[in-house]
């Protein structure tokens, strides 16, 4: 796996209402206590919407997520807006490396437009 995605969610966030009016395709839907798995429900609604699919390069993420916001910017302030979001990240994977240490750098462009919407970054670490 790897890639980032946004995610947006809330307990009261009703992603299809969302999606009937936006440009966003999202890759994930989900529903407050809509079965995940066969002994897991969603404990939250929201969506993701793929930013990038690049899963073997960081930085070509992080450019993507830059340029994803930047061009989506008045549909991710729509989104944060949305009656019942809680709250909005972007969730970057990456493969585990092998070694001493594993460390990703975000840098200050992406983090100054993340904040604009309140928006958190993650990084999901995935066996190779």
């Amino acid at each position: 796996m790897g890639g980032c995605v946004l995610r947006a969610w809330g307990d009261d966030f009703q992603p299809e209402l969302f999606l009937a009016g936006s440009s966003l395709e999202p890759c994930n839907v989900f529903t407050k206590g809509a079965r995940k798995s066969e002994s897991r429900a969603w404990d939250t609604s929201g969506l993701t919407v793929l930013v990038s699919d690049d899963s073997d390069n960081f930085k070509h993420q992080v450019n993507d997520a830059i340029e994803f916001q930047t061009s989506n910017r008045l549909e991710i302030r729509r989104l944060k807006s949305s009656l019942g979001i809680d709250g909005l990240s972007l969730d970057f994977g990456v493969n585990r490396k092998n070694g001493f240490l594993q460390s990703q750098l975000f840098p200050a462009e992406l983090v100054s437009l993340a904040a604009k919407y309140s928006m958190a970054l993650e990084v999901s670490i995935y066996e190779a």
